[in-house]
This record gives structure tokens, sequence and C-alpha cells, in this order.
């Protein structure tokens, strides 16, 4: 804790000491009430808090007591308690539900002023692990439930690790499992057809059982990833051969989701979650770019039916973005070497925020968030995490 705090006062950050019981208004405000992870709790007389996971609602507050540019930047760091209603919790000091963590708020007046902060906090973060004794790798991150666009982290190969590191085998590529960006292997496509043809699939309700009902390459299908944004129902759609990666969506979208239910798939589609596709539909669709080229196999929103030669851009009109989980042997993206992968802890996080929470909390006297964070866990303000 005291090698984290010289570093991260001689970059100009204040020590503070934030609570760990919040009003459950700041996540109101922000957006984030109904992420699963987040504990809430009543007091005596009925009013909603929250225990934070992070503390970006509340530092936010605290910056609208900013009045000018002129007393910008600002670096505001604590190391407190965080608590995380973990799905799957593990033993030991990481992956758990309560644990102690740094992290750091920076105030910046602009773009530029973001750009530094995170690069300062990047080089505190390195002197750290130095300091330490520690192997670390900076590598790709994705934002996910902190919000914003772009982030970074720092990952430490251990077998015991809670997290994945995914590796070029040529040394040039390093990326955290949520957010490693991979080529898949080509499909082997059937032939071209002018239009969808639909085809009856009685009992078919998995990738698995449609590519062996009518003799057809995993890959050259898609999977239908029905979820709800708030209120709005949105189509997420990968590869039949690969997984969703949850946390690329959630960077796409811009905010928390949630799959859809039973009842829900009916009154949208019309159809079971084992018959579901683009076609036709009057929702938003988020596509994987593995669909962008090619033409798959897709559900026809009709039970027990499916589309042959479904075609992005003349069938349906989705919006492209990297969603698709990336896997060991996926092809580098810098390189075309292989891409490995093995067990790692996640050290730290640098996030560019962007103004995401300042104008939620109407901080936005010109002022830009990052921030960081290191432990054994994990506006314009650039936020740095240390576990």
């Amino acid at each position: 804790m005291q090698i984290i705090r010289e570093e991260i006062n001689a970059i100009g950050g204040q020590e503070m000491l934030e609570p760990v019981l919040t009003p459950a208004e700041l996540w109101e405000t922000s957006g984030r009430i109904g992420i699963p992870i987040v504990f809430k709790l009543k007091d005596r007389a009925g009013r909603d808090y929250v225990l934070p996971f992070s503390h970006e609602e509340t530092m936010t507050f605290h910056a609208r007591e900013l009045q000018s540019y002129k007393q910008l930047p600002q670096v505001w760091y604590h190391f407190s308690t965080k608590e995380r209603d973990e799905p799957r919790p593990r033993g030991g000091l990481l992956r758990v539900r309560e644990f102690i963590m740094k992290d750091s708020y920076s105030f910046d007046r602009d773009e530029a002023g973001l750009d530094r902060s995170f690069e300062a906090h990047r080089g505190a973060y390195e002197r750290i692990w130095e300091r330490c004794g520690l192997e670390a790798y900076y590598v790709e991150a994705e934002s996910g439930i902190m919000g914003g666009r772009e982030s970074s982290g720092f990952m430490a190969p251990a077998e015991s690790g809670e997290n994945i590191l995914v590796r070029c085998e040529n040394g040039d590529y390093y990326a955290d499992y949520d957010a490693a960006r991979g080529i898949p292997r080509t499909p082997d496509f059937p032939d071209v057809l002018d239009r969808p043809d639909e085809i009856e699939t009685p009992g078919v309700a998995t990738i698995e059982a449609l590519a062996d009902f009518i003799a057809i390459d995993p890959a050259a299908t898609s999977k239908a990833m029905p979820v709800m944004v708030g209120e709005r129902p949105v189509l997420a759609l990968i590869r039949g051969d690969d997984r969703l990666s949850e946390e690329k969506l959630v960077t796409v979208l811009g905010e928390a989701y949630r799959p859809m239910t039973d009842d829900e798939i009916r009154a949208v589609f019309g159809a079971g979650g084992g018959s579901l596709g683009p076609v036709a539909v009057t929702i938003d669709v988020v596509a994987d770019e593995a669909l962008r080229e090619g033409q798959f196999v897709a559900g026809a929103n009709r039970d027990g039916w499916h589309l042959r030669g479904v075609e992005a851009g003349r069938d349906y009109q989705p919006e492209f973005a990297d969603i698709r989980q990336a896997n060991a042997g996926d092809t580098c993206p810098l390189c075309g070497g292989k891409l490995l992968e093995e067990p790692a802890i996640e050290l730290g996080h640098i996030f560019k925020l962007g103004t995401f929470y300042s104008l939620r909390f109407d901080a936005s006297n010109s002022i830009t968030t990052t921030r960081a964070s290191s432990g054994p866990r994990r506006s314009r303000r650039t936020t740095s995490t240390s576990w």
C-alpha cells in the first residue's frame, strides 16, 4: 500500500477516504443501479443504499464542487473496502465478494488532459510493479460496466489466477480474455443463394443439433442472443461456433443488459429461443464482425424453422462490432501468429471514462475523467484501479 501511495502521490494524487455505504440515488443517476453484482440494502426507514464495488458515482458527486477549469487537473484516490455480489466467488484473495482496492480518479479539462492523466497512471503502475518485483504485461482490456470506451490493464501470469491472459505466440500482442481480438478460421460455406431459403428443422434448438441436422459447418451458422437494455430489446448475433463476450457487448451498448425472459422472447420474436434470427425483426441488431462476409444459416423466428443463405446488408441491417470471445488458436490481429491462453491475475486497470459520469452528475464544467484501480480484484475521468 505504501508503494502505491508513493507512486500515485508522485503524479499529483490526493488521498481521500470514501464511504462504503452510499445512497442508491447516486447509482440511479449513473444508471448502474441495475447491475447484478451491486449489493443493495435498506435502512430502518426504508431508504435504499448501495455497497459500492467502485466509487465513480461518489467521486463524481464530489467533483461538482469544482468551480473552474483553473482547478484542473485533479487526481483523487483512496484505499477502500469494496463489495461485489460475485456470481462465482472463489476462495483466498481473488474474485471474492469483499476486498480492498485502491482506486484513483482524475478530473481533466479536455481530451488532451485525459490522455496525460491516463499515461501518468500507466507510468505509475509500471513503477509499482517494478518495485514490487512483479512480472506484469500491459494488455488490451474492456471497459464493460465501468463505462467509457477505452481501457487497458496489467496482468501477471499465475497458475492460480482468476483471469486469462491472451497473448500471441510471437510476443507482439497481449490482451485480457474479455477484450482479446482474434481472427477466427474461415467457415466452410455452402453454395450461395439469391435469397434466404426456409427449411424445416423440427426439434432443433442448438447450434450443434442444427449443424448435424442439415450437415453444415457450425461456423456457417449464426447464434442469436436476445437481451434487454433497460426497456429496449436488442438482438446480439454471433457466429454459431463462437461465444458472446459479455464485456464487449456492454461496451458497445454503453450500459448493462440482461438476457430476455422466455415470455419476452416470445412477445418480440413470435418464436422460442431455438429459432431466432435477424431477418424481418424490428429491433436493433448488433452483429459480430465475423458475420460481415458470407451467408449463414439463421433462425426463421418461427418454431421449428431456419433460413439458409442469410446475408448481412442484404437481408438485415445490423450494427457491426467485435462482440465475440476470442479463442486460443485464433489468428493474431497484428502479425498472423497463433493466439495462446494462460491463467493470470489482474493487477490493475485504467479506464478512459470520458464524460460518462460527469455529464450524468452535472459535473461537466469542462471536466473529463480517468479512473485507475489496483488490488487483488478489481470522467473525462481517468479511473485507475489497483487490485
